[in-house]
């Protein structure tokens, strides 16, 4: 199996609520190196992106650890890498503040996952690649498309600050891919409701969605736990999975990116949707019990500890 992963490695500075502070590795690291520790040693993760030459041996050096992740798509720049500040302001809520996002990867970086199983798309800074090469992507591959919509329904301010914004184009978007991942807050920005979705408006919204566009829609709804909306034989259903309570939550930075990681991996293993929606709460509630990317590669032994 071969899955790539297109987006963006970044810096994290994590301010948490207690005031202690934190670096790491993050962005598209957290879906790369949950791919890796749980797909098998004869399976390829590729990640596509760009990094600036100040992160690129740290990225690299990082990777090195898993036998079944190729560089082949990394593209070094001679300029800084992304950064991001993130201060926590409650259990689950922060201020993001950003550097100056990559530029967009093009056609000819996504063409190396063109032949790909799966090719996760995970719109971490929301520039990470232009409608156009997406669909040029769509147009040139049978890979499945795994869309996490993420920062793309956020703007950034002159100060860096990330704030939601209804992006006008999200259709395009969405009616390109086959999985869509949303959270809350994205779900109810495109739906132009943004107070928020009550849970019946959620799923009408989401109902409609895959009408027309992809055939399963995950709403990660944090402490709530999620919506699956899927679209199979003819019929829309509409299923909520509580969340796992986990005994010590750090942080929640990742817990997107674990959730996609995990359904990927299991849903092209051959499990059902449901099944494999399953085994992404039970990864992305682990991903809650330590500090940014800092425990993923004991992700089966602590997942083994919620199962117990």
């Amino acid at each position: 199996m071969k899955i790539g992963v297109v987006g963006t490695f970044v810096r994290d500075r994590i301010i948490f609520l207690q005031g202690q502070k934190s670096q790491s590795i993050g962005g598209l690291f957290f879906t790369v190196s949950y791919l890796a520790n749980l797909l098998g040693p004869e399976d390829e993760v590729m990640p596509v992106c760009f990094v600036g030459e100040d992160f690129y041996e740290i990225v690299v050096e990082q990777l090195s650890q898993y036998s079944n992740v190729s560089i082949g798509g990394l593209t070094r720049l001679p300029r800084k890498n992304t950064m991001v500040q993130l201060t926590y302001t409650g259990m689950q809520e922060r201020d993001e503040v950003t550097t100056e996002p990559m530029p967009p990867l093009t056609i000819e970086q996504l063409s190396l996952v063109g032949e790909a199983d799966a090719v996760i798309v995970n719109l971490v800074t929301g520039t990470d690649v232009e409608l156009a090469d997406l669909r040029a992507l769509r147009e040139m591959s049978e890979a499945t498309l795994y869309l996490d919509f993420h920062s793309r329904a956020l703007a950034i301010s002159k100060a860096g600050k990330r704030f939601y914004r209804y992006p006008p184009d999200w259709q395009e978007w969405v009616n390109l891919v086959d999985i869509l991942q949303m959270n809350e807050m994205e779900a109810a920005t495109l739906s132009g409701c943004h107070d928020g979705l009550s849970e019946a408006k959620l799923a009408d919204f989401c109902r409609e969605l895959v009408a027309t566009g992809p055939s399963i829609c995950h709403v990660t709804l944090g402490e709530k736990g999620s919506a699956l909306v899927c679209r199979a034989q003819g019929s829309i259903k509409v299923r909520r999975f509580p969340a796992i309570e986990v005994p010590v939550v750090k942080d929640v930075i990742g817990c997107g990116d674990s959730f996609q990681a995990a359904f990927v991996s299991k849903y092209l293993s051959g499990s059902d949707v449901v099944t494999a929606t399953e085994f992404a709460h039970k990864i992305a509630s682990a991903n809650c019990t330590f500090a940014g990317s800092t425990g993923i590669a004991e992700i089966k032994t602590l997942v083994a500890k919620i199962d117990s």
